[in-house]
């Protein structure tokens, strides 16, 4: 195999050689080589010395006019920001050898493929003491030893993303190790375990890489819960047990996403009810993409928050999906403590406040969603702005996750017709999201708090903030649309509830 690096990276290099000629070896490892081997790009380069690589990396941050800061004291290890011509964040990351010398360094790595290296005085010859060379043409993952994995349990996930990145088999006998060192994935911390398990999410087969998390015993440490899925299963129509389902989800939503990201990449030939997605839902093909892409926290995409959502929809009690549990609007009970639990597994995982309200929300009303989608009328806008009042944003979400429900289900009783009849309910409700969103999910209401009580002689408390929820949700629905009909909403709404004693 021969390296290939474009023309700006030699240019780094260079400019690195020429700064740091006097100190000694410095060599490129791990991914940076592995991925120049396979002729794909860059975006990172790792580096390792002999010595404290700290003062290095800081005389050279200056010399690029790039940041710098320290990542580990014990470690030695720094970092430099660089950004490339193109503005784009292209780390670069120093360390010290782990162990006396470099062949040391690359037997305590994870993998054979990562296993390699480069020295900057010479960048045409690859030092392999591993054959990682010969893996990467086979197609194999295979531990650089027998206790690689237990020295590092973290390193079980992403052979997992690694395996399905490049669509490599694991080296026979790899198995056994992977679930013994999962037994110890506990004592390593939750962000490593977070990071890796977006990865894999992030890659081009997720639903694969969840079935290996299975098969490797993974979730036992990651997320216990899902392990009462694998031993329950599932009520019709569905197809498989509760976890089995899950991940079936999530195959669906990425072929959906596929459908309109990528069409000619999808994984399968696309069926006829993915066609008619397609056909149906193509004028919101672009906007769906990025939205999906959209990071909620920097490095996690909505992508990846609504797979891990759709593993953990079904937790506690709860049957798997059952139709028309919930009414359009409404969270039922179920549901709602699902959710709860959902929200503290997302804070186990260290995840934002934000990526845990998202994934609640997610659990929360994708039943209603159900509801709404199945119905054999489209909704009104009523039941849309209740909908989206409920669910914001992650409405979106919800849409798509319940339509691949649908495709995972495999359900004798939806036929064409019945699934066009959902797709229509879908785009009336994506159309609603991105073209009717003032009128429709977030009207501007046409009397605010002070009109009220300057209006009906109201004083400020909880009944003006219901009478203003009342009176949006009227507009919502377009039977209040002018300023005297929203006095008049008003002004029988108080007589009611004068009348009624409230």
């Amino acid at each position: 195999m021969r390296l290939r690096f474009n023309s700006e990276i030699y240019s780094l290099l260079a400019l690195i050689r020429d700064e740091v000629g006097s100190v000694g070896e410095l060599y490129i490892v791990g991914g940076a080589v592995r991925d120049a081997l396979l002729g794909l790009d860059l975006h990172d380069l790792d580096f390792v010395m002999a010595e404290d690589p700290t003062p290095v990396a800081k005389h050279l941050a200056r010399q690029l006019k790039a940041g710098f800061f320290v990542l580990d004291d014990d470690r030695h290890t720094a970092r430099i920001t660089y950004h490339d011509p193109n503005g784009v964040f292209f780390p670069l990351d120093f360390v010290q050898f782990t162990g006396e010398n470099l062949i040391e360094d690359l037997n305590h790595r994870d993998f054979t493929i990562n296993a390699m290296a480069v020295s900057i005085l010479d960048v045409t010859a690859v030092i392999d003491p591993l054959n990682g060379q010969g893996d990467l043409k086979a197609g194999l993952i295979r531990t650089c030893g027998p206790r690689s994995l237990m020295e590092d349990p973290v390193r079980v996930l992403r052979g997992v993303r690694l395996s399905k990145q490049f669509g490599f088999d694991f080296f026979p006998g790899s198995g056994t190790l992977m679930r013994e060192a999962a037994k110890h994935l506990p004592g390593t911390s939750y962000e490593r375990q977070r990071d890796e398990f977006f990865r894999i999410l992030a890659g081009p087969v997720p639903a694969d890489g969840l079935r290996d998390c299975v098969r490797f015993n993974v979730f036992k440490a990651l997320i216990p819960h899902l392990l009462e899925q694998t031993k329950r299963p599932d009520s019709d129509p569905h197809r498989f047990s509760c976890s089995g389902h899950s991940i079936a989800v999530v195959e669906e939503i990425h072929h959906l996403l596929m459908l309109f990201i990528q069409p000619l990449n999808l994984p399968i030939h696309p069926t006829r009810m993915l066609v008619m997605a397609g056909e149906v839902l193509g004028p919101y093909a672009h906007k769906i993409s990025a939205y999906f892409k959209d990071e909620v926290t920097p490095g996690r995409t909505k992508q990846g928050l609504s797979f891990l959502a759709t593993l953990l929809h079904d937790l506690g009690n709860l049957t798997c999906i059952k139709p028309g549990v919930c009414e359009p609007g409404s969270t039922c009970e179920d549901e709602a403590s699902v959710a709860e639990t959902a929200w503290e597994i997302a804070r186990k995982l260290k995840l934002s406040n934000a990526e845990c309200d998202w994934i609640r929300k997610m659990v929360r009303d994708h039943a209603a969603a159900r509801s709404i989608l199945t119905a054999d009328a489209l909704p009104t806008r009523r039941t849309i702005y209740r909908f989206f009042k409920s669910a914001g944003e992650v409405g979106v979400a919800i849409v798509v996750f319940s339509l691949a429900g649908l495709l995972a289900a495999g359900d004798p009783a939806l036929d064409l017709t019945k699934w066009h009849q959902t797709l229509a309910v879908s785009k009336r409700l994506l159309s609603a999201w991105w073209d009717h969103k003032e009128t429709v999910v977030s009207p501007k209401l046409i009397m605010d708090g002070h009109d009220l009580q300057v209006e009906f002689g109201l004083k400020p408390g909880k009944q003006i903030g219901y009478l203003l929820d009342s009176l949006a949700e009227a507009q919502a629905s377009g039977d209040v649309q002018t300023r005297e009909e929203a006095k008049a909403f008003i002004r029988e709404w108080l007589c009611y509830t004068s009348t009624d004693g409230k």
